[in-house]
């Protein structure tokens, strides 16, 4: 049974551990070989360590037997038309838990915080290239709504495009994509 629940401190390790991964898994063949071959959980777990405790936004953890599979980072959108918009910063399951469900629970879980917190929108941010990640919010009803950027990131440029999604069609049931 998969659930999502709040992060805590002792859960930044996992996290880092899980982006990680998820990075190594998701982006092999988009971002260079040799920086997703220096990438380590050591390296991330002081940026994930602190999220988690300034209470950076709001960070929830997918569980599947009490062990960690996913994480979703939940804050106000960092967009100049964001305002009063949720953005998902950041949202990755263990590869090896890839399509058992622990992304759903992860981005209800955010959906649902959203919609408390009266947010009209709930966007992100995906790689142009990460066909999986884009098949994944499109069937959890996101939908690109035209936004892009090109960020450098030491020495290579990542092309992403922005996702959104009104909270309270999942509440009510109704996908776009449907």
């Amino acid at each position: 049974m998969h659930k999502a629940r709040r992060a805590t401190p002792d859960d930044s390790g996992r996290i880092a551990e899980i982006q990680v991964a998820g990075w190594k898994a998701a982006y092999r063949g988009i971002i260079p070989d040799d920086y997703l071959d220096a990438m380590t959980p050591e390296r991330r777990q002081s940026f994930w360590d602190q999220q988690v405790r300034d209470e950076c936004g709001e960070m929830f953890v997918a569980e599947v037997d009490s062990e960690v599979t996913g994480f979703c980072h939940l804050i106000p959108s960092r967009d100049a038309d964001g305002d009063g918009v949720a953005e998902i910063a950041a949202i990755y399951v263990d590869p090896t838990a890839w399509r058992h469900g622990s992304g759903r629970s992860l981005c209800d879980g955010a959906l649902a915080s959203a919609l408390q917190n009266r947010a009209p929108w709930v966007t992100l941010w995906v790689l142009a290239e990460n066909a999986l990640g884009r098949r994944f919010y499109e069937a959890m009803g996101f939908l690109a709504d035209g936004a892009r950027k090109s960020e450098e990131f030491r020495g290579f440029t990542l092309e992403e495009v922005r996702y959104r999604i009104d909270p309270r069609q999942r509440e009510r049931g109704v996908t776009p994509n449907a």
